[in-house]
């Protein structure tokens, strides 16, 4: 399984979402996407992704295996995910939990309770602690340390590479104001450098795409 960074995770979140809450809008246009990924609501942190930086990720995640293009039923691609080949054995209200996971961040049980029932996944927190230890047996969900002023301790996914932890609010609770101007600066940074991996991914593919053209305009042997 390969892993995803932050403007992925962000894109299976929804889909996942889409699919369990409006089945009828998906799979989703790109259009869609860009509008899903930067919603107001039931997202941390609030985005605002350009169509090209949600266009170069799907991409990059047909490379990966984690959505397919769906052809077919008007001039307008769709994409749906495809975490249940990604994820084997995952039941909707995993994949339910996983996809608030990655799309608000970490949470305890009881915050997530609310959270997953619009996507049909209801249960007490006990119960849905069980199911994030079920995750975690499969190294899919770990359970973090407790901060300071928590009173449960907090479940993240294991789906990223790391990029999503850039949000991760201060250990030390006494010095907010340093620790988010410094999660800021690396969370700029990080997008930097996400945005240049993705274009040079794509000049690649150009230059690519490029040489098959070449090759097929050019005459054949004996000709």
């Amino acid at each position: 399984m390969e892993r995803l960074d932050r403007t992925e995770q962000r894109i299976v979140g929804v889909l996942i979402e889409k699919q369990l809450t409006v089945p009828d809008s998906y799979p989703m246009s790109e259009n869609a996407l860009v509008d899903g990924c930067n919603q107001k609501n039931n997202r941390d942190p609030v985005t605002e992704y350009a169509t090209f930086q949600v266009a170069g990720a799907l991409m990059a995640m047909q490379e990966k295996g984690w959505i397919a293009r769906v052809e077919g039923g008007g001039r307008v691609a769709k994409f749906k995910h495809r975490a249940v080949e990604q994820l084997v054995q995952c039941s909707p209200k995993e994949l339910a939990l996983l996809a608030e996971l990655l799309l608000r961040g970490p949470q305890a049980p009881g915050a997530l309770k609310p959270r997953v029932a619009r996507m049909a996944c209801h249960g007490s927190p006990e119960e849905i602690e069980a199911m994030l230890r079920a995750l975690a047996s499969r190294n899919l969900t770990e359970q973090m340390q407790q901060l300071p002023r928590e009173r449960d301790r907090r479940w993240r996914h294991l789906l990223g590479d790391g990029s999503e932890l850039q949000n991760a609010p201060p250990a030390n609770p006494s010095e907010p104001r340093a620790a988010a101007t410094a999660a800021a600066s690396v969370a700029g940074a990080a997008q930097q450098a996400e945005l240049a991996a993705r274009v040079a991914k794509l000049e690649q593919l150009v230059e690519s795409l490029q040489r098959q053209v070449a090759q097929l305009a050019s005459p054949k042997m004996g000709d």
